[in-house]
């Protein structure tokens, strides 16, 4: 399990994207935002937390890629992070294309582990 930290804010948890992955009621998880409202709470692990933020902080075109990638298979996933790779083999890749391999990777890692994507 990742180590929750404290942040200046005094928020105790990690921060991926613009919210927090919180301890939630011992068992669980929570998503805060900086003013420490809740956003999404109830998840099994901190993975399936950052996993929800990625999506709900998903623009539309990256919320299209997120439910296009869903429906590829293991192999098709692995095939896919290989395009990307060799797309930028040796080159500095940009943001939005370490995003979208980030993205396959989890999903492939999710299906792999047979969890809810």
């Amino acid at each position: 399990m990742a180590k929750l930290k404290e942040y200046k804010n005094g928020i105790v948890g990690i921060k991926h994207g613009i919210y927090y992955v919180v301890a939630g009621d011992g068992e669980t998880f929570d998503i805060i935002d900086k003013e420490k409202n809740l956003i999404e709470d109830g998840f099994d692990t901190i993975g399936d937390a950052e996993w929800q933020i990625d999506k709900i902080t998903a623009d539309d075109e990256l919320s299209d890629y997120i439910e296009r990638a869903s429906q590829l298979t293991i192999g098709q996933l692995t095939g896919k992070m290989m395009e990307i790779f060799n797309a930028w083999d040796g080159k500095v890749m940009p943001k939005e294309e370490k995003k979208k391999l980030s993205i396959v990777e989890t999903i492939r890692n999710r299906k792999a582990k047979k969890l809810d994507l």
